[in-house]
């Protein structure tokens, strides 16, 4: 593989890496806001998610650097700790967001269920299929707590979009779309970011008593 290419696709894995640390950052910033008006579940439970999901990013990179940043569908032990936390920290945001038994329920039984079904009848559909519950909780958990449209771009970048480069690059083989994957998945998650830094300003703009705000975002 080219240089270029090569050091292109490690940028690609780095993003996530830059947008994990942003989002937690912003989640800081506005952490009075977030514990005082929207009364989220639990901050350090969003900061481990996305901390986790970085983490799942460096398992990533890892195996690659063995394979020479050239991708291949198979099964392995850094593969399923990718998958593992990356679905982690989605659970782990999630629960951080809002409370809800049937949701926490689910979500935790999906912290389990990734992990031990990777690999299961020599494939990860299984695997897949059991990250689909936590994946629609976790926009639908961002979308009651802030009523904002863009939420839903998430998925659309992070499961249509990159899906679609990930299946691109296992039948062509192109290298090329390998550069896609993980950014379309770091965009997604850079608007929820915005989403959750723009809230308190749309709250203000609107003039809103808190306790109405608390009621809207409920």
């Amino acid at each position: 593989m080219a240089k270029f290419l090569e050091w292109s696709i490690f940028a690609a894995h780095f993003s996530v890496y830059v947008v994990a640390a942003i989002n937690i950052w912003i989640f800081s910033h506005r952490s009075h806001f977030y514990k005082t008006t929207v009364k989220l579940r639990s901050l350090p439970l969003v900061y481990s998610g996305f901390a986790s999901i970085a983490i799942g990013a460096s398992y990533e990179i890892a195996e690659h650097i063995g394979d020479n940043w050239i991708y291949v569908s198979r099964l392995s032990g850094l593969n399923q700790l990718f998958y593992s936390f990356i679905s982690g920290g989605i659970c782990l945001i999630a629960l951080g967001l809002r409370r809800s038994r049937i949701t926490d329920m689910i979500l935790l039984a999906s912290l389990v269920l990734v992990p031990i079904t990777y690999g299961v009848q020599g494939g990860k559909e299984i695997m897949q299929l059991a990250q689909l519950p936590p994946a629609i909780i976790f926009v639908i958990h961002w979308y009651w707590v802030m009523r904002d449209w863009r939420v839903f771009l998430y998925p659309l970048l992070a499961n249509v979009i990159a899906t679609g480069f990930g299946i691109a690059l296992i039948a062509s083989g192109n290298q090329i779309f390998h550069l896609f994957v993980g950014p379309s998945s770091a965009l997604g998650l850079l608007i929820l970011g915005y989403v959750a830094w723009t809230k308190p300003n749309k709250v203000r703009d609107n003039h809103l008593p808190i306790q109405q705000s608390q009621n809207i975002l409920r």
